[in-house]
C-alpha cells in the first residue's frame, strides 16, 4: 500500500489518504467520507462499504466480485458543511 497513489484522486498515498479511513480511523468530514467510499469501490473492499453505508439504504449483501464497473476517476466539484453533523458533497465518479 506505501507509495501507491490514492485512488480518490487527492494526490497523495493511498496509506496517508483514504487507506486510514479504510483501516478504522473515522472520516473528519464529508468529503473524506465520500473519497474513502470511492476508493473502496476501486479497491472492492466490501466491508468498508457495507460500515459506512446508512443503514435505512444499506443492502444486506454486496457483491463486488460480479460487478466489472471499472472506476476512471472522481471530481470533487463542491463541498459545504452545513453543521458539525451535516454537509453536502458534489462529485463525479466516473
Amino acid at each position: 500500500m506505501s507509495g501507491t497513489a490514492c485512488p480518490c484522486g487527492s494526490g497523495r498515498s493511498l496509506e496517508a489518504c483514504c487507506g486510514r479511513l479504510h483501516a478504522g480511523m473515522p472520516a473528519p468530514d464529508a468529503e473524506s467520507l465520500m473519497r474513502s467510499r470511492y476508493s473502496a469501490y476501486v479497491l472492492r473492499l466490501k466491508d468498508y462499504l457495507l460500515a459506512t453505508w446508512h443503514t435505512a439504504t444499506r443492502p444486506s449483501e454486496l457483491d463486488l466480485a460480479a460487478d466489472n464497473t471499472k472506476w476512471l476517476g472522481l471530481e470533487v466539484r463542491r463541498y459545504q458543511a452545513r453543521d458539525d453533523s451535516h454537509a453536502t458533497v458534489e462529485f463525479v465518479a466516473r
